[in-house]
C-alpha cells in the first residue's frame, strides 16, 4: 500500500499500542445514508442541506444517539432514496430497525423510536450490520485502510455492509464496527475481514482485534479484555460485567459473569500517560499522551 509508513495506524501498530479498551461510549446510533463524498466532520456534508442535516443532529442529541453518515461501498448497487437505521446497543436491549425515505423532508421530522417510543414506520432488521469507517477527509488511514475491508465485506454481505463517517480511533484503522451490540474491531484488512465475521456470527470474538463494546464502560471494557486473554473465553456472550466499583484513584474492580466458566473479578487501573507521548492522527500537530489500562489483579470469585 503507498505511502503507508507516514499513516498514524501504521506507527501505532510499530509501537504495538495496544487495542485494550478503546472502543467509543455509544450506546445508541442514529445511521442515515448519504451518497457522495463526506466533509471533515461526520456531519454536515456538502451534499445534505444545512436544515437537514441540523435536525438530524438535534434528533440524534435528543436520543443520546450517535449519529453517522453511511454509505455503499463502489461498485454495490445504490437504489433512490436513503435508508436509515435506528439501533440499540444497550446489553438486554439490542435491537435495528430500519426504514426507508424517499424525500429529505421525512429526514426532518424523523422520530427514532428508543426509549419505548412508538416504531410505527420503522422495520426490524434481522441480524447484523456492519460499519467501516472510511473517512478519509477526517484520517486518510480510515480511507486507504478501510474501504478495501468494506469492499471485501461487501462481496459476502452486501446487504449489512456500509463505509461510515468518523468512528473514533483513526490509528486503529482499519475499524469495523458490529451492531447491535457495538462491538468495534481494529486492524482489520481486507485478507480476515469475512472469517473474522465469520466467526462473529458463530459466537466468537477475534483475539487480538477487539477494542471494546461501546455501550459498556471503559473500565469494564478493559477488564473483559484482560478476562479473555487470561481464561481463553472469547466468546460473544462471555464475561458479561455484573457489577463495577470504584476502589481508588482511577482504579476500579469489575465483577464478570459467565457462561463459559467460573465468575471472574478483575482489578483494573487507568494511567493517563504509561504509552508515552505520540501523534496520534495523521495531520495532529501535537503529540499527545496515550493512557493505558493495566490489570492490577484477576481472580476467580
Amino acid at each position: 500500500m503507498e505511502g503507508v509508513t507516514d499513516l498514524c495506524s501504521t506507527a501505532s501498530l510499530a509501537r504495538e499500542e495496544p487495542l485494550t479498551a478503546t472502543a467509543s461510549r455509544v450506546a445508541r446510533w442514529l445511521l442515515v445514508e448519504h451518497r457522495g463524498a463526506w466533509g471533515p466532520e461526520s456531519v454536515p456534508s456538502s451534499r445534505m442541506p444545512l436544515a437537514v442535516s441540523r435536525s438530524l443532529a438535534a434528533t440524534a442529541a435528543s436520543g443520546n444517539a450517535r449519529l453517522l453518515l453511511v454509505r455503499r461501498p463502489a461498485g454495490q448497487p445504490r437504489p433512490e432514496g436513503r435508508w436509515v437505521y435506528a439501533v440499540d446497543s444497550t446489553p438486554g436491549q439490542e435491537r435495528v430497525l430500519a426504514r426507508h425515505v424517499t424525500v429529505d423532508a421525512e429526514l426532518v421530522d424523523l422520530v427514532p423510536p428508543y426509549g419505548g417510543a412508538d416504531p410505527s414506520g420503522w422495520e426490524p432488521f434481522d441480524g447484523p450490520l456492519y460499519l467501516v469507517c472510511t473517512h478519509g477527509r477526517h484520517d486518510r488511514c480510515c480511507a486507504l485502510r478501510g474501504r478495501p475491508v468494506a469492499k471485501a465485506l461487501a462481496v459476502e454481505h452486501p446487504e449489512r455492509t456500509w463505509e461510515c463517517t468518523h468512528v473514533g480511533g483513526d490509528r486503529f484503522a482499519a475499524n469495523l464496527v458490529v451492531l447491535p451490540e457495538g462491538f468495534y474491531l481494529g486492524r482489520i484488512d481486507d485478507v480476515d475481514a469475512c472469517r473474522v465475521v465469520r466467526d462473529l456470527a458463530e459466537g466468537t470474538l477475534p483475539a487480538g482485534r477487539v477494542r471494546g463494546r461501546s455501550s459498556l464502560s471503559l473500565p469494564v471494557q478493559a477488564a473483559q479484555q484482560f478476562a479473555r486473554a487470561a481464561s481463553g473465553r472469547w466468546g460473544t456472550a462471555d464475561l458479561a460485567p455484573s457489577a463495577q466499583t470504584t476502589t481508588g484513584a482511577d482504579e476500579w474492580t469489575v465483577r464478570l459473569a459467565g457462561p463459559g466458566g467460573p465468575d471472574l473479578e478483575v482489578v483494573v487501573g487507568y494511567d493517563r500517560s504509561a504509552g508515552g507521548t505520540h501523534l496520534l492522527t495523521c495531520d495532529a500537530g501535537e503529540a499527545k499522551p496515550v493512557p493505558v489500562f493495566r490489570q492490577l489483579a484477576l481472580r476467580e470469585r
